[in-house]
């Protein structure tokens, strides 16, 4: 049985249209995307080699601060670049709660664990 974590990304409506927040995701990061008011949460590591990516805001894409791989922040998938063609950002599940967004992580079960 794997066990939810709840990741606080920021207040409820904070992050601007077409903007990002950086948010702790276990021992990475994740980077949340406001697509026309729907916050699209993603574990920041590129598919290529893992660098984080960020948003460059003049053409409205992920991209990698390694080597360059471009992705589509609405949807994850890579566009361009080293990642593999066909992969994506791994994306989570959002949601709100009491006026604070969240991003669940699902973390496996400690196989040691008896």
């Amino acid at each position: 049985m794997s066990i939810i974590r709840k990741l606080f990304i920021a207040d409820e409506g904070a992050i601007p249209l077409g903007r990002t927040q950086t948010f702790r995701c276990g021992t990475s990061n994740g980077i949340a995307y406001n697509d026309a008011g729907i916050v699209k949460a993603y574990i920041n590591r590129c598919t290529h080699m893992g660098g984080p990516v960020e948003l460059i805001l003049a053409k409205q894409v992920f991209r990698c601060r390694w080597h360059q791989a471009e992705f589509d922040p609405k949807t994850g998938e890579a566009i361009q670049g080293e990642a593999p063609q066909g992969t994506r950002l791994t994306q989570l599940q959002t949601v709100v709660e009491e006026g604070k967004l969240y991003a669940l992580l699902e973390i496996p079960d400690d196989p040691f664990s008896f």
